[in-house]
């Protein structure tokens, strides 16, 4: 027989939707910092503060110093700073793209109401719902086996 309709929208607004609460997100300003100061980015910025590092010393130490040094730092930073930024902008571009494929098709769910099967999304699915599961589906929630025939987990 199943629950009705009524009695499966009072236990949803009691209960609440049947999905997992998603994990909390990082922030996206830890994201940008991890591409410019994590991994081989360090070893460059390194390399760019020891460059300005021995410019400062060669200018202390000369009147006229060269500015190799000087321009290798700038180069070593700039690239530092391109390399991050875009390395940023892919990352958080194939993340939105993930999020659209996560709501892209919602699961539905088989369930027995008001004496009649029907198929809702799996987030309307309730405490005391006849779910009929069939091969190959994905299973909505936590259920209870009440009849199988030839299951195979």
């Amino acid at each position: 027989q199943g629950l009705t309709s009524a009695r499966a929208a009072e236990i949803l607004a009691r209960d609440g939707p049947n999905a997992l609460t998603p994990p909390p997100t990082t922030p996206e300003w830890v994201k940008f910092c991890r591409q410019l100061f994590g991994g081989f980015s360090l070893l460059l910025w390194i390399g760019a503060f020891l460059c300005f590092l021995a410019y400062g010393i060669q200018s202390l130490m000369e009147e006229e110093p060269n500015k190799d040094n000087l321009y290798l730092g700038i180069v070593l930073a700039a690239v530092v700073i391109i390399t991050g930024c875009f390395s940023y902008y892919q990352e958080a571009k194939s993340s939105k793209i993930m999020e659209s494929f996560k709501n892209l098709v919602p699961q539905q769910a088989l369930v027995v109401r008001n004496g009649e099967k029907m198929s809702i999304n799996a987030e309307g699915v309730v405490v005391g719902d006849l779910v009929e599961v069939k091969g190959g589906d994905r299973i909505p929630a936590d259920l209870r086996i009440i009849s199988a025939h030839g299951c195979k987990v």
